[in-house]
């Protein structure tokens, strides 16, 4: 390259600086040809640059299959680690072998380019022959394997000296652990799973060496679901389903990274609307690897297609709310769920608001308050009266109830009959179109999800309250303790 001195320390230094702008460099260096360049990449570069200043330290992204992850989270990402720190160790993880292995031969591939030894000169050792592990002049080095192979002599990341602050030297990486196709297999998924615990958090140098996933959502109990509901970690989030339907719902152990993507499809160039209704037709295989929201097959009690959508709510005859509360509040699994419900004189019914979260007995209460009083201010005249708040009298509800019942009417109901046969009698009011949900809430993801797996997934605390209201508001009565 014929830069000169002052030109190229500019460029050294924005190729740093940027993933965007590394990625894209060198992307046509060693390919011939422009990286095609989506929104949801700037979005994925911004992202992985924090992991670069330290700012994230434990990241997951889950991206349809096709939309460039492996290139920008392993391959560049990686290499533009060594250009920052040539002393770097890198442990990258697949689902086998013979993919590993292949993005470790693409990374050291790419640091041995003219154009990126122009910048840097990454010198590999003498015996860095093999695509597994190898090492770089300076003590640093990478090292490849499948999800579930044994990682022995080699650690992610180096030791921060006492007293020095801390700076990037390297990280994890785990790109699809799990096969699409072992995803059904409780065995399999249990045992990449169980890999966090047993492997990867002992091939850290440090706890702050920086730990990234990448991979698409295969099942309510993949890699990323047991990370989020298991490891103890909060985890910073990027959700990118295929369609962008809004901001994502923030998951209560995750800090959600906010994407700012406009509405419709992820990444037009490579799937269009006409091209995402087709594979909408693979129902489990749609919600799980392209809108990373996965479901449980085989619920099937419930469909999806006999929900009505609404944008403008009519007239409302009245309204309550219905909760489910946790059966034990310091449970890590279990979630609390208020759900505001209104009926028209028709006797059609409407989803309008919902609050969800894993409340200890305090907060719940205060967050029960809240949610009656957001209600509370909406017009009679539209709106309906707001009649009561409907709660189980059992467990936390119980609290709950005594704790509420001289600030608003509540309503102590009882839940006898088991989920399904409950479940069974609101299916009717769903299949004659009565029951409707706001087309554009945040939660409405998670809803679906629950809604479809129904009885088999993993959460059912939205289906709960739902059911109460659709009974009552449909033509079934709720059980209260006034009426059994």
């Amino acid at each position: 390259m014929n830069l000169s001195l002052a030109r190229k320390a500019i460029k050294r230094q924005r190729l740093l600086r940027s993933h965007k702008e590394f990625t894209t460099y060198f992307f046509e260096a060693k390919e011939g040809q422009e990286f095609i360049l989506g929104a949801h990449h700037e979005v994925m570069c911004k992202t992985l640059d924090k992991v670069f200043t330290g700012d994230i330290k434990r990241l997951i992204i889950n991206v349809p299959p096709g939309y460039s992850k492996t290139e920008l989270a392993v391959i560049n990402f990686v290499a533009r680690g060594f250009a920052k720190n040539k002393g770097a160790r890198f442990i990258h993880a697949s689902y086998s072998d013979s993919l590993a292995l292949d993005n470790s031969s693409k990374v050291k591939e790419l640091t041995q380019l003219e154009e990126y030894r122009d910048f840097w000169e990454v010198d590999l050792k003498a015996d860095a022959t093999a695509k597994g592990l190898w090492r770089t002049a300076e003590g640093g080095g990478f090292r490849a394997s499948a999800a579930g192979s044994s990682i022995t002599g080699f650690r992610a990341g180096r030791l921060t000296p006492e007293g020095q602050e801390w700076s990037f030297n390297g990280a994890l990486i785990v790109d699809d652990p799990l096969k699409p196709d072992d995803a059904r297999s409780d065995t399999k998924r249990t045992a990449i799973n169980d890999r966090w615990e047993n492997t990867f958090r002992s091939r850290l140098a440090e706890e702050d060496t920086p730990v990234i996933v990448i991979m698409q959502r295969l099942h309510i109990e993949d890699f990323v679901g047991h990370l989020l509901d298991n490891s103890g970690e909060k985890w910073h989030l990027l959700k990118l389903p295929i369609r962008i339907e809004g901001e994502e719902e923030p998951h209560e152990n995750a800090i959600q990274i906010e994407h700012g993507l406009p509405d419709g499809p992820l990444w037009p160039r490579k799937h269009n609307e006409e091209q995402i209704k087709t594979l909408e037709g693979a129902d489990e295989v749609f919600h799980g690897q392209y809108m990373q929201e996965p479901i449980v097959s085989g619920g099937n009690l419930f469909k999806l297609e006999t929900v009505n959508d609404y944008d403008e709510v009519p007239k409302l005859a009245w309204r309550a709310i219905y909760a489910d509360t946790a059966q034990k509040t310091a449970e890590r699994n279990d979630f609390s769920v208020f759900q505001e419900w209104g009926v028209t004189e028709s006797g059609n019914a409407y989803l309008l608001d919902q609050a969800r979260g894993k409340y200890e007995a305090p907060e719940l209460e205060k967050v029960a308050g809240e949610f009656w009083n957001k209600a509370k201010k909406r017009d009679i005249d539209a709106f309906g009266v707001l009649r009561k708040l409907a709660v189980e009298d059992k467990s936390s509800g119980t609290g709950l109830i005594q704790g509420l019942k001289r600030k608003i009417p509540v309503e102590a109901i009882q839940r006898e009959r088991d989920k399904y046969t409950r479940a069974l009698d609101v299916v009717p009011s769903f299949a004659s179109g009565l029951v409707y949900l706001p087309r554009n809430a945040k939660w409405r993801k998670s809803w679906e999800s629950e809604f479809t797996s129904f009885p088999d997934g993993k959460h059912d605390d939205q289906m709960d309250p739902m059911m109460d209201a659709v009974c009552e508001m449909c033509g079934q009565p709720v059980y209260s303790l006034d009426n059994l």
